[in-house]
């Protein structure tokens, strides 16, 4: 490609017509004119160069960031399975804090029937207490009763026999007291024996405080991404031959014990599900985390089962299926 200002062509024009003649006198404006074509043309080819390098630069750029883009991706499917993991691990640990909490509240309701029994025993211990103390005061004066009548023996031989007669009665008065001191004794030392037992069975028994009841976190981290992990069906299954010998040869982590019902729970998913199961009508219940692939769990009875999860939308879908 040649360019040539109209500057250049006026000039060489200029320089063909003299006074008499023609002659050409333009060589040193060809030669510029050929100097600068040379260096418009080397500017040419360098920013052809410049250009080729450009796209080959924008080529390596979009292929990298393809690159990064799909590890990138990647991450992200692996970190919404793990999230996926903890959410269902998150339900589960939930309903058993719950039930922890339930069992709690029964520890505390039997702890204050525990107190108020013992409360009661020690009532009865000061009762009888104060009963043998009215005894014991009975048995002082009877005792000075008796000496004062041994002081009279030795004066009044003559009313000898009566003295005789009243102590006998005095001796079995005081058999009778010393029977129901010894029964209030045993009585006493019953008390005695329940309380050390009380004491014994409740004295590492303390209910947790509020403050630590409050300390309990139930929430995990990190949030979910914008776009969530669609949540595959689940599917059910009763296994007939739970009880088997090969099928327990099989699974030899399953404890299974005479009279079991095994079922499965099949999870095509790649993270984990919380799953909450009851019979048909009622009756038995409780909850699993289900692992991909596949999960077992017993129950001690047989009928329709009805298994619950809840979808990527937080809906609760389910599937029923019939076992003997």
């Amino acid at each position: 490609m040649g360019i040539l200002s109209t500057k250049v062509v006026a000039g060489v024009l200029a320089t063909t017509v003299v006074a008499g003649g023609v002659m050409f006198t333009g060589g040193d404006t060809v030669d510029n004119v050929k100097l600068q074509l040379e260096e418009l043309k080397n500017k040419v080819v360098q920013y052809e160069a410049g250009e080729n390098s450009l796209l080959n630069k924008i080529g390596l750029i979009k292929a990298d960031a393809s690159e990064k883009l799909t590890d990138a991706n990647g991450k992200i499917v692996d970190a919404k399975t793990k999230i996926k993991d903890l959410e269902a691990e998150k339900q589960y640990l939930i309903k058993q804090t719950d039930n922890l909490r339930t069992e709690i509240q029964q520890l505390e309701s039997d702890n204050s029937a525990l107190k108020e029994d013992l409360d009661s025993a020690n009532q009865t211990i000061e009762e009888k207490q104060a009963e043998l103390e009215a005894k014991q005061a009975e048995l002082d004066s009877i005792s000075t009763e008796l000496e004062a009548t041994k002081s009279e023996l030795a004066q009044l031989q003559v009313e000898y026999d009566n003295l005789v007669a009243e102590n006998n009665s005095n001796k079995e008065e005081i058999s009778r007291l010393e029977a129901e001191v010894n029964e209030a004794n045993n009585k006493v030392n019953e008390l005695g024996e329940t309380s050390a037992e009380v004491e014994e069975a409740t004295s590492d028994k303390e209910p947790m405080t509020e403050e630590e009841l409050n300390e309990i976190g139930t929430e995990v981290t990190p949030d979910v991404f914008d776009a969530e992990l669609v949540v595959q069906k689940l599917n059910l299954t009763y296994i007939q031959n739970g009880q088997s010998e090969e099928f327990q040869a099989e699974h030899p982590d399953l404890v299974i014990n005479e009279g079991d019902r095994v079922w499965r729970v099949k999870n095509d998913n790649d993270f984990k599900v919380y799953v909450e199961w009851q019979f048909a009508g009622g009756g038995t219940s409780g909850e699993i985390v289900a692992n991909p692939s596949q999960t077992f769990y017993m129950t001690g009875q047989g009928g329709t089962m009805i298994i619950k999860w809840q979808d990527e939308n937080g809906e609760w879908q389910q599937v029923t299926k019939a076992g003997a």
